[in-house]
């Protein structure tokens, strides 16, 4: 009799503890959730780039940084904020604004870019198409859910430093297009991916645009993304191997996420 009172005992012991690393497991979960769910409404980023190319120009050939400081909704579907770049050589400074709305694989941006690099004495409050450091880079893209996802996406410069001369010495916009496919070629479990590229530039009823003197491809290649782990800490990074068929260049660009 004594042996199984003691079995009892025994049993509900082990099913208490039982229920208690249970309940331990489970606040431990729900905690994890709690901070895995916390909205974040602002934050800012920081990267490193071994030189900067940007839709096949090449921007900067020095290192530089740049810091995206922004307001992302609760969903994260709107997000606005300020992004700008320096090159550790101070050749090239970059100030821009801009909006993004993202819905069921469509993205809608507004960019408000400012590069002053080759304008000493920029006013930032100036628009004028003559004079201006400014143009306005409007955008749709959509992200196709494929295994390996496939994004096309089309930007028009609406307004600011994008101009020509009209036959009646008047200054006119271009709207100069850029279109870009992106194909991702492989990805695997640990945030590795490589992408190819391919993106033209444009302008309707003009030979000459803002990203050539023809219509043609301006920027191609190939991204690798990688999540560098140096001692546990991950630090994202991204290298690019960048042709430009219109402006006969190439160069390798690599970019770390620092925080």
């Amino acid at each position: 009799m004594n042996r199984l009172k003691n079995c009892g005992v025994a049993v509900a012991l082990l099913l208490l503890s039982g229920l208690t690393l249970q309940a331990q497991d489970s606040t431990a979960l729900n905690q994890s959730e709690k901070t895995i769910k916390k909205y974040k409404p602002f934050d800012a980023n920081l990267q490193l780039r071994s030189l900067y190319i940007w839709r096949g120009f090449k921007v900067s050939d020095a290192p530089i940084s740049d810091v995206d400081l922004h307001y992302k909704s609760k969903d994260g579907s709107f997000q606005a904020g300020f992004w700008g770049g320096a090159s550790l050589n101070g050749n090239y400074k970059e100030f821009d604004y801009y909006v993004s709305y993202t819905k069921k694989g469509f993205t809608l941006s507004v960019w408000d870019i400012n590069n002053f690099s080759d304008f000493p004495n920029a006013n930032l409050f100036n628009y004028n198409n003559g004079s201006t450091s400014h143009f306005i880079d409007a955008g749709i893209a959509y992200k196709f859910d494929f295994k390996l996802p496939l994004t096309l996406s089309w930007n028009t410069i609406v307004a600011g430093r994008d101009t020509y001369v009209k036959a009646n010495g008047k200054r006119a916009n271009a709207y100069s297009n850029y279109v870009q496919l992106d194909q991702v070629l492989w990805q695997d479990e640990e945030n590795s991916s490589l992408h190819v590229f391919v993106g033209g530039g444009f302008a309707f009823g003009r030979e000459k645009n803002f990203y050539g003197d023809h219509p043609n491809i301006v920027n191609s290649g190939l991204t690798y993304n990688k999540d560098l782990i140096l001692f546990k800490y991950h630090l994202p990074v991204a290298a690019t191997a960048m042709f430009s068929p219109e402006h006969k260049t190439g160069t390798l660009q690599l970019v770390a996420n620092i925080f």
